[in-house]
């Protein structure tokens, strides 16, 4: 690429800017709306990234991942009902028992 060719394009580019800016500028609101919501957008879109990359390596440093179980228990208290992820110890070997493992 010569010297003058070079020059034209980085001439195109400043002009591409300075134009991009003139309009944002004279439209204020309408670019505000805009560009507030792609910044939302982006920031939903890359938190439900990393949640989802959290909930599929969840278990990956356990050699026996496949062999791992989430037992709930649903609990009722005054009417309300509650799920929670963990258990009384003693569960432990009726779970055991009747996994066959």
């Amino acid at each position: 690429m010569n010297k003058q060719h070079q020059l034209r394009n980085t001439t195109m580019i400043k002009n591409f800017i300075k134009t991009a800016f003139r309009n944002l500028w004279k439209t204020k609101g309408y670019s505000f709306l805009n560009i507030f919501g792609l910044a939302i957008g982006i920031a939903a879109a890359s938190l439900i990234f990393l949640w989802v990359e959290n909930q599929l390596s969840y278990n990956d440093n356990f050699p026996n991942k496949k062999d791992i179980y989430i037992v709930k228990s649903k609990q009722t208290y005054d009417g309300a009902t509650f799920v929670f992820e963990s258990t009384p110890a003693p569960s432990a070997k009726y779970s055991e028992r009747d996994s066959g493992h």
